[in-house]
């Protein structure tokens, strides 16, 4: 994954680092995970990573919200998509419950845990599944997505 990190940072040289931190962590493949792994090679103060990071990653979110539904329903039309959105739509189902049960929390945590196949995308696309409106879902995303920054954070100064 450092390889990765590396890389995306090379392709924004000549950027600032915010900038370069906001590209990275709207990346599905990274998230706000990738951009404070690469908060730490570029060195910076983890209050400003985590800001970029989160204000990078919340951009699809609102997407992701109000048109979940219905780019399910078109993407598992098309042959190229149909396998990964039944996957997307298997993780969503089996954390469904979850959501529905810990409603507002259960968000939070699902998406400030950073465990495979966790973060803000699936939180939101699982939120947009559930009967939650959509500021108080935004506001758990939000929520979720600064303590995934703190414990990313905190990790990366720990391991790097």
């Amino acid at each position: 994954m450092d390889d990765l990190i590396l890389q995306a940072i090379e392709k924004c040289e000549g950027l600032p680092d915010g900038i370069t931190l906001f590209l990275i962590a709207m990346l599905p493949m990274f998230g706000i995970r990738g951009g404070m792994a690469a908060s730490y090679f570029l060195q910076t103060p983890v209050i400003k990573a985590v800001l970029f990071c989160v204000l990078g990653n919340f951009v699809p979110v609102p997407l992701i919200f109000v048109f979940g539904r219905c780019l399910k329903e078109i993407f598992k039309k098309y042959g190229i998509f149909r396998k990964a959105i039944s996957k997307i739509e298997e993780k969503a189902e089996k954390n469904k419950g979850l959501i529905e049960k810990y409603g507002f929390w259960g968000i939070i945590l699902f998406i400030a845990l950073p465990l495979p196949g966790t973060g803000s995308y699936m939180g939101t696309f699982i939120a947009s599944l559930s009967d939650m409106s959509a500021k108080r879902a935004f506001l758990a995303v939000i929520c979720g997505m600064l303590l995934s920054g703190a414990i990313m954070g905190a990790i990366v100064n720990l391991l790097y």
